[in-house]
């Protein structure tokens, strides 16, 4: 009798046992995909000198000749041999790369005109510079490597001060008490932003960036106002970039050899906390960062939604929208073949897209801090070839290349610099007859080549959209009589494009026109051109490879498979209950 006991309570514990642990991974896997990818901060804290009176650390001879190694093994290429910030690689970069000589440091924790700290210098190396071509040196050079080359650019490379000259004055701002994010302190920040600071007339009424675009820095180079939307991009982030501190500081110190003063004694510290709250409140989708780069990650595949009544939307504001994030795509300059375009304006694309049963809408945005349209005439308002051309002339001197039969010859000219503004513009581009082509091969993803054409699609500001075929980057020819896109909503406002583009998910010409079916990873490609840096042709912006999803409808499974599962799971869970139950009331059952 004992041992029949033993045994049923050995089977109901297994039984038990078993039942519980189905029920758990049922859970699991049940409820584990709905979780999101959670946002994440990049980079260590920065070192934040003590507020009040600094004096920088005296440096010893043995480091200073430790640091000028360092400088001229990684620095001396943008920084140049005697600091001027005119290394071999400066020529093409755009912002300039610092001139150390005249003592002008823009990020920092000391007041407007001063010099930096220790810290706030060994911070830039470290952490680099957002939205810049420099680059974070940690992992890179050691902490003793990098205040090695501190030392040395301190004593050796800055000439018109001294670091430890006892009339400088060196003073850490405080950062007080920051007042948390709230509605309340976001408002005030927008009153101060638009009226007192008067912030607006350089950054714009939505903080892109497009208001006063004649300003130029201390060297003559122009620089346009920060583009506020894009915190990733503004230097003195510490590649933190949704933190307000980076703005409170940067509004409380000013950014020296900048236009962009101190606000220190124009506003008090409660006004520029509210300030920073309603900046960092511009970025409207705060994106997960690339642990590399710093900036939106990429996701490769553009999800198009499937809309089963009311037909696509023709305006941005449209609800329907809503069902998706905008997705991030990130531009490069074109510089694989001439004309080669080193410096380009339109650095990112959002794009959402939705399709019903007939066609596909597009939905672009992107920052253009004006709204260009052609003018052989006119003069292209920050077109940065042509600027610092004026600023810096041996740049002039890249647009040319010799030709040689194994010596010097002849400048030739092969990259000429654009006259009067374009049209602004943005372009999508597919592979003809893209789904008979196996994985991974694909056609040359700038414009196609000779084996693989492109069914290329270009809005342009003047209003109007033209389908091209094309075969390679100067052989792109219009297709005559081809009506197939449509522009659903096209405007300007405050420094943003927003394009709609539409087209049947299936057209007459199959051979020439890609034709779009759901389920399946459709390769694209993108381009944009800004018409006020002289963009045009194949001087624009480009991106890699991505992937149009156009994902198959729900079918009605869907939505009773879920109810089904957790009937299951439940009666699993009373099921192990009652066995539990009956476990205990066994034990209690008296020896025979």
């Amino acid at each position: 009798m004992i041992r029949k006991i033993e045994e049923s309570r050995a089977r109901k514990k297994y039984s038990l046992i078993g039942v519980s642990m189905f029920a758990l991974l049922s859970l699991i896997m049940g409820f584990g995909g709905l979780a999101e990818a959670q946002t994440f901060k990049i980079g260590a804290a920065e070192v934040i000198p003590a507020p009040g009176p600094y004096k920088p650390a005296k440096e010893d001879g043995g480091t200073i000749e430790k640091g000028k190694a360092v400088y001229f093994k990684k620095c001396v290429w943008c920084h140049g041999p005697d600091g001027a910030g005119d290394g071999p690689s400066a020529i093409r970069l755009v912002t300039k790369p610092r001139n150390f000589n005249a003592g002008t440091f823009k990020i920092r924790h000391t007041g407007s005109g001063e010099l930096p700290t220790d810290e706030d210098l060994l911070n830039t190396v470290r952490h680099g510079l957002q939205g810049s071509v420099m680059p974070p040196w940690a992992g890179i050079l050691s902490d003793e490597e990098m205040k090695q080359a501190i030392a040395f650019i301190k004593k050796e490379l800055v000439k018109d001060r001294e670091f430890d000259d006892p009339d400088e004055e060196i003073t850490v701002i405080s950062y007080g008490n920051q007042i948390p994010s709230s509605p309340e302190s976001i408002e005030l920040g927008r009153d101060i932003f638009m009226n007192k600071a008067k912030c607006v007339e350089c950054h714009g009424v939505e903080g892109r960036g497009n208001g006063n675009l004649s300003q130029r820095g201390d060297w003559g180079f122009p620089i346009f106002p920060a583009n506020l939307q894009k915190p990733w991009n503004l230097r003195g982030n510490r590649r933190d970039p949704y933190n307000p501190r980076n703005i409170f500081r940067e509004v409380s110190t000013g950014l020296n050899g900048t236009p962009m003063p101190s606000f220190k004694d124009e506003l008090t510290e409660e006004e520029r906390w509210h300030v920073a709250n309603f900046v960092i409140s511009l970025t409207e989708v705060k994106y997960p960062l690339d642990p590399n780069s710093g900036k939106p990650s990429i996701g490769f595949v553009i999800k198009s939604k499937f809309l089963e009544e009311g037909g696509t939307p023709s305006d941005p504001n449209d609800e329907k929208w809503n069902i998706l994030e905008p997705q991030y795509v990130g531009l490069a300059s074109q510089i694989i073949q001439p004309p080669r375009h080193f410096i380009r304006t339109v650095d990112d694309i959002r794009v959402r897209s939705l399709y019903d049963e007939k066609e596909v809408a597009l939905l672009f945005e992107w920052d253009d801090r004006t709204e260009s349209h052609l003018d052989p005439d006119g003069e292209a308002r920050y077109d940065m070839n042509r600027l610092q051309s004026e600023a810096f002339p041996a740049i002039a001197t890249t647009q040319f290349t010799h030709e040689t039969d194994g010596a010097r010859g002849p400048l030739k000219n092969v990259n000429p610099l654009p006259k009067g503004v374009y049209n602004d513009a943005i372009a999508i581009q597919f592979g003809q007859k893209w789904e008979e082509i196996p994985p991974p091969t694909k056609w040359y993803f700038v414009h196609g080549d000779e084996k693989r054409g492109v069914d290329l699609w270009k809005w342009e500001s003047d209003g109007t959209v033209k389908e091209y075929e094309g075969n390679g980057i100067d052989k792109v020819v219009l297709r005559e009589g081809s009506n197939n896109v449509k522009v659903a909503y096209a405007k300007w406002t405050d420094g943003r494009w927003q394009v709609i583009l539409k087209r049947s998910l299936l057209t007459d010409d199959k051979e020439k026109s890609a034709q779009l079916v759901n389920g399946k990873n459709i390769p694209i490609t993108f381009f944009a051109w800004d018409g006020d840096a002289g963009e045009v042709g194949g001087r624009m912006a480009l991106s890699t490879f991505y992937y149009l999803m156009m994902e198959p409808p729900i079918p009605g499974s869907v939505y009773v498979v879920p109810v089904v599962v957790f009937g299951a799971i439940f009666g699993c869970l009373v099921i192990a209950r009652r066995a539990a139950v009956n476990y205990k009331e066994d034990e209690d059952l008296p020896l025979k």
